[in-house]
């Protein structure tokens, strides 16, 4: 396809006309064979960057990403545009991975899609000299950088890829949260020729940030969705608050779903297309969602609490108004939420006598002998392995992390075996029991009415599809199967999500095993330092918040957002002459048709922009105005 230009391919594929600011050039870089590392802000189009290069060149571009759902997401999405894309994973079957290398070394494909772990398996590794690579892309790439929010060793194995596939092949790395320092190690760690940093401002101007810390999270909450339209995202810390959080929304009246690494892929997919679609407004989900979502019309991100750092905080909130309309970041917190932040993060750092504990009881539980095990990969049983050291999980997660982060072990993605249901009861018995047991009456009612073979044999079950169609929480449900197993009622196989451990040495002794205390304590430390730098920009509030968010990046030289919380407060907005003044004559403008805000500001040029803003945002807020359905301005 190297005939075409990078703007023919754009317009043939994706049906754009033009590239996005800093596409084109970061493109260019690719294709002229230049390392280059690009640093665009959640929502600017990273993946164009690599797929467009991808066609304009001959060969196959190696892409790797961290997730496996991102992954799927972007391969399908290429697919359906009639681009020949495949992704090796953990978990696929040896055939499909020897078919899709097949595929790669026949120049079947265009992109190549692998996790980092895959890098070092002999069947990839014997492929890859037979491959014709063009260009090798690294996304999320802050996982490279010990200095970065989520550091992943398995990304360390990626500069000896271009050694194995040939130095002459240029790297593109693209990352949408990289401080200057991180910036930096990364280029170094990937062994860039020469750095070649391109980089578009973070400034997000249509993009409003606020900061609400209050005792009464719920009502803030339901009193500011209450006022909003169109679509949004709710960020929370746990599985479980997530689909709680969505129940309640539900029974006030909203149109709401959750999304979490636990659900099936099947039941994830439905969720992100209901929300995807609008078929469903807010979508309330744990940092798992977000990634390689392209929905330009999120109106609002509410963080419901406090994320452990500014990257994450920066990365989700700008997930909102990518469209160029007005969008806004809350994050709701009360004081307690300060205390549980600062208690995930030491959680995370767990002592070095549990992180050897630890790896002494996978040994065994998996009986491996001393000086056996190397590069052997294994599923393990978390919850039996918390039982046998009495650890809480997302400790021994944590310990894992640790071991990981160590050498000592590689973890992979893990693979979800479902949950598994029988009725054993006979028939007269059950329809008995189902009548004298009114609290268990909806539940069996469901269980036969959505699983027909359910009296027969073991059937798969959903227990979130369960729990929200009862409208009870998922521990809820869970007690009640457990109560009607207990009974003999039913036979009840809970499902299981088993992380794979690869061993990268032989097992040692405890007595031999060493983890370096200065790294151990610089981790402990970069850590603490990110989750005190999100804790002064929430609670600090006397600097505007876009440019101290800038700041954090970098940017040193940025002017006041003039419609956060902190510069909504400075200015004092009143209904003073001039403020009442705009608002009639934009209330006057919107009479005959709707405007977009860009529209309207060349209708009222006396006013100044951040003036105009200001007053379209209190007339939003106070319901006097709205946006339609294409997020046009329109009266109320």
């Amino acid at each position: 396809m190297g005939h075409l230009t990078p703007e023919q391919i754009l317009y043939k594929y994706w049906g754009f006309d033009s590239f996005r600011s800093l596409q084109r050039e970061v493109i260019q870089e690719s294709i002229d064979k230049k390392d280059a590392l690009a640093l665009l802000p959640t929502g600017g189009g990273k993946s164009i960057c690599f797929q467009v290069t991808a066609l304009h060149n001959e060969g196959v571009t190696l892409v790797i990403s961290p997730l496996i759902a991102l992954m799927q997401d972007q391969v399908e999405g290429l697919k359906k545009r009639g681009i020949s894309a495949e992704a090796i994973y953990s978990g696929l079957h040896y055939r499909q991975v020897d078919r899709i290398l097949d595929n790669a070394v026949y120049g079947k494909l265009k992109l190549l899609y692998l996790s980092p772990e895959r890098l070092q398996s002999q069947l990839f590794l014997d492929r890859l000299n037979k491959m014709s690579v063009s260009l090798i892309a690294v996304d999320e790439a802050h996982c490279i950088s010990q200095w970065g929010y989520d550091f992943r060793p398995s990304y360390l194995q990626i500069k000896e890829l271009r050694n194995l596939a040939g130095k002459e092949i240029p790297i593109i790395a693209l990352t949408a949260t990289a401080t200057p320092k991180v910036a930096a190690d990364i280029q170094n760690q990937l062994e860039f020729k020469k750095t070649n940093l391109l980089q578009k401002s973070f400034n997000r101007k249509n993009l409003a940030y606020k900061i609400v810390c209050v005792e009464n999270k719920e009502n803030v909450l339901l009193k500011y969705l209450r006022k909003r339209k169109g679509s949004g995202i709710i960020y929370l810390q746990s599985r479980r608050k997530t689909q709680e959080m969505a129940s309640w929304l539900s029974q006030n009246g909203f149109s709401a779903t959750h999304y979490h690494a636990g659900l099936l892929n099947k039941e994830r997919s439905k969720r992100q297309e209901q929300w995807l679609n609008n078929k469903v407004s807010i979508i309330c989900a744990t940092n798992a969602f977000g990634m390689g979502i392209d929905k330009p019309d999120v109106r609002y991100v509410v963080h419901y609490g406090l994320p452990n750092n500014i990257e994450s905080y920066f990365q989700e909130a700008g997930r909102a108004g990518r469209d160029g309309q007005f969008a806004e970041a809350l994050a709701i917190f009360h004081n307690q939420d300060v205390s549980l932040l600062r208690d995930r993060v030491t959680d995370s750092f767990p002592s070095l006598e549990m992180v050897k504990k630890t790896y002494q009881g996978i040994c065994n539980q998996l009986q491996l002998a001393i000086g056996s095990g190397e590069d052997e990969t294994f599923k393990l049983n978390m919850n039996s392995l918390s039982n046998l050291l009495s650890i809480k999980i997302t400790n021994l997660q944590h310990a894992l992390n640790l071991l990981a982060l160590s050498g000592y072990i590689k973890l992979s993605e893990k693979s979800h075996q479902s949950s598994r249901i029988q009725i054993k009861m006979q028939h007269a018995n059950l329809l008995a029991f189902i009548e004298n047991s009114p609290n268990q009456k909806p539940l069996l009612h469901l269980l036969l009415r959505n699983y027909g073979k359910i009296c027969d044999a073991l059937v798969v079950i959903n227990e979130d599809f369960i729990a929200e169609k009862l409208s009870i929480s998922k521990s809820k449900l869970i007690q009640s199967l457990s109560y009607l197993e207990q009974i003999d009622l039913i036979q009840y196989q809970p499902g299981n999500s088993s992380p794979e451990v690869t061993f990268c040495s032989p097992r040692v002794g405890q007595d031999a095993l060493h983890f370096t205390p200065e790294q151990y304590r610089n981790r402990k430390e970069r850590a603490f330092e990110k989750m005190n730098a999100m804790i002064d920009y929430t609670t600090h509030n006397d600097a505007c918040r876009s440019r101290t968010l800038l700041h954090y990046f970098g940017e040193k030289k940025s002017s006041l957002c003039g419609h956060c919380d902190v510069c909504m407060k400075k200015l004092n907005i009143t209904l003073s002459a001039k403020f009442d003044e705009a608002q009639i004559q934009i209330k006057k403008i919107l009479l005959n048709r709707s405007y977009t805000l860009e529209e309207l500001k060349t209708k009222i040029q006396k006013t100044e922009e951040k003036e105009l803003i200001k007053v379209v945002q209190w007339l939003l807020d106070n319901q006097e105005i709205k946006l339609d359905k294409l997020h046009r301005l329109c009266l109320n």
